[in-house]
């Protein structure tokens, strides 16, 4: 039976820390000569399961990929963060490259589903989140806020996200984490709290999903003290933000939510799941559980990453894999079947945002390793 203090570690880390970058530096020091004997037994593990899947027609998408929308540099990607699409169909992709000056100004980017630039809206904020509101009002956050944007850009209202300034404290579980990875490093206890500390200080400014309603705005937002994640709502003028959602549990710093019919759909990524629940977070439903080699099943450390409710019910449930992929489900969680198999990923764990056209014909799945969307045509 593992101590508390491993479970308490081992529940942390699944929830982001070990995968999320903010501990990049922290984590890199506390790998051991064991783990390399821990991938190697992951590879083998997953080369079987992917013999396995190979071999059930389950596995068998009903789309081909048919196309690539280049947003940023392929050769030095990092700027294309999300997108989400409009009532015409167009691509609306969060743009924030590193660095200043003109060429690297925060903005979105707006395509056709040919992959036409159509225009550019500048942001006075590096955007991480979008979607859109029926009466065509986009929401974009980033950078500890989120604005209210007309189609054609102009700012109608801002506001900053209930934990972008909220006081970072170290948590006992986060505490006992440390100690156990200095275990390895030898590094001084106070130093690793310390750059903790700084890491979630830092992070406090992400926001990692938004999604409207006729009357309300969802915004996911990480806990300021640990990994987890909350979620709040605010009414359509960005006023009277309140906690309706926390301690949502997800790893490599994702947690995406949507809507649909006024409730809330949140892959919940290191549970398996996807769970439904109504504006005030209350739970409804949820299905999902953890496999790699049945199609119904979720695969990876952590999945599904991202999901998109369709205008009849159905979820589209993206993976970052391996393999990475796209599953439709019924809204009670019915697997219907792989709608696509993205060939040449890696099965990085990222955030893979996930939209069909308005047609039916059309889906498209965000890549972040190449700056770009890819594009799977239906086959029939």
């Amino acid at each position: 039976m593992k101590s508390n203090t491993g479970r308490i570690v081992a529940s942390v880390m699944i929830s982001g820390a070990c995968l999320y970058g903010a501990l990049g530096p922290i984590a890199a020091r506390s790998q051991s000569v064991d783990q390399d004997s821990a991938v190697m037994s992951g590879n083998d593990e997953e080369r079987r399961a992917a013999a396995a899947r190979a071999k059930d027609a389950a596995w068998k998408p009903s789309s081909t990929e048919a196309g690539l929308i280049q947003i940023g540099d392929s050769k030095n990607p990092g700027a294309l963060k999300n997108f989400c699409l409009d009532a015409d169909g167009n691509l609306l992709t969060c743009y924030a490259p590193q660095g200043n000056g003109p060429k690297n100004a925060p903005c979105i980017r707006v395509y056709s589903p040919k992959g036409q630039l159509l225009k550019t809206l500048p942001l006075e904020i590096k955007p991480g989140a979008i979607c859109t509101a029926r009466d065509g009002s986009i929401f974009v956050a980033g950078d500890g806020r989120v604005l209210k944007l007309d189609a054609a850009g102009k700012v109608l209202a801002s506001a900053d996200s209930p934990v972008a300034k909220e006081t970072v404290t170290i948590t006992k579980e986060t505490e006992e984490m440390v100690k156990q990875m200095i275990q390895q490093s030898k590094r001084p206890l106070k130093e690793e709290l310390a750059k903790m500390k700084t890491s979630l200080e830092k992070r406090r400014s992400e926001v990692t999903g938004v999604a409207v309603t006729e009357q309300d705005l969802f915004m996911v937002v990480p806990a300021p003290s640990d990994f987890t994640f909350r979620v709040y709502r605010f009414n359509l003028a960005l006023a009277e933000p309140k906690l309706v959602v926390e301690k949502l549990r997800g790893c490599c710093g994702q947690m995406d939510i949507q809507t649909h019919d006024g409730k809330l759909w949140i892959p919940h990524n290191a549970r398996h799941s996807v769970e439904t629940r109504d504006r005030d977070g209350n739970e409804l439903s949820k299905f999902g559980k953890a496999g790699r080699v049945k199609a119904t099943d979720f695969g990876g450390c952590c999945e599904p990453k991202n999901l998109r409710v369709l205008p009849n019910g159905d979820v589209l449930a993206a993976e970052s894999g391996p393999p990475t992929c796209i599953k439709r489900f019924s809204a009670s969680g019915k697997f219907m079947e792989v709608v696509a198999l993205a060939d040449g990923s890696k099965g990085d764990c990222v955030r893979v945002t996930v939209e069909m056209s308005p047609d039916g014909r059309q889906y498209y799945l965000l890549d972040t390793t190449r700056d770009a969307i890819r594009v799977f045509a239906a086959k029939h």
